[in-house]
């Protein structure tokens, strides 16, 4: 007799599969806000590297 493949999830699974994906787009977000901040710190240090330009521009004129 050939055994029939059980294609439903039991609950244990489901809530296993639920947990991973959650833990999954979790990780995803906090690397997004990470890469998001540190665009941030880059463009802002760049702006105030800039204005600091400007006013040693400003200065010397």
């Amino acid at each position: 007799m050939v055994s029939r493949i059980r294609r439903t999830l039991t609950m244990g699974e489901r809530a296993a599969a639920f947990e991973h994906t959650n833990a999954v787009a979790r990780e995803t977000s906090d690397d997004e806000r990470r890469r998001r901040e540190e665009k941030s710190e880059r463009l802002r240090k760049l702006r105030l590297a800039a204005e600091q330009g400007d006013k040693s521009k400003c200065s010397a004129g």
